[in-house]
């Protein structure tokens, strides 16, 4: 080999060195639609027992919590509080990008509609299989999904929104498969579900602060303070 094409040939293995190392670094987030319900003891869902909701949008209308909790903690509503909080820099991110996927739809979703039932089947198969969930190809890559966002009134816990999320983390250099961090915690609710039109706000204000904490408090336990789980091909 001549010394022109040795150099030719360095030349382009430095470029392609320098081009793995500034690939872009993305972090994927899907929030949720399953929100669920349990009163008391039992396990039944909210159905006809309900909370009034802010009468400026609804007016006269009593909306179930269900429907509460999709109105003011919407997966736009979890994309906000989660870049607010620096999702990124939290899971220990820092510099990626984040790309915000289509909801994860709820289990009544899935039942109505057998396409939506065959997604989420793909999407968990994916999970347990260690696979991306996304088609992104950049090796520097990590995955949080959203799951199921439940209130619950219990004689023993008092009123609290439990939320699940999974953080998988494939790696700078894209991980035959990825460290899994899956979790779920509670968060006291102290207002929601709004009783009267003039605690509308509050009861609003009060669910998305104990999403932010919780996934503040799913972070310090569920991925800092725990195993990872990676998922057997």
């Amino acid at each position: 080999m001549t010394m022109k094409m040795w150099m030719g040939a360095l030349a382009l293995v430095a470029s392609g060195t320098a081009q793995a190392q500034t690939a872009p670094c993305e972090l994927h987030i899907w929030p949720t639609e399953n929100y669920e319900g349990q009163h008391s003891g039992g396990m039944a869902m909210f159905g006809l027992i309900g909370a009034v909701i802010d009468q400026a949008h609804n007016k006269g209308k009593v909306a179930t919590v269900k429907e509460l909790m999709h109105d003011y903690l919407a997966p736009d509503a979890q994309v906000d509080a989660l870049r607010s909080a620096d999702v990124a820099t939290m899971l220990g991110l820092t510099g990626y990008t984040i790309v915000v996927e289509p909801a994860v739809p709820s289990d009544a979703a899935a039942k109505a509609d057998p396409a939506v039932k065959a997604a989420l089947r793909t999407m968990d198969a994916k999970l347990r299989k260690g696979e991306r969930l996304s088609a992104a190809t950049t090796p520097c890559y990590a995955e949080l999904v959203g799951g199921d966002l439940l209130y619950a009134k219990k004689p023993m816990w008092g009123t609290n929104l439990f939320a699940k999320w999974t953080f998988r983390d494939f790696g700078r250099d894209g991980a035959a498969a990825p460290r899994s961090f899956p979790g779920q915690v509670k968060n006291p609710l102290k207002v929601f579900p709004a009783m009267t039109p003039d605690q509308a706000d509050a009861a609003k204000a009060d669910l998305r602060d104990a999403y932010a904490k919780g996934f503040a408090e799913y972070i310090a336990k569920k991925v800092r303070g725990a195993s990872a789980v990676t998922a057997a091909k």
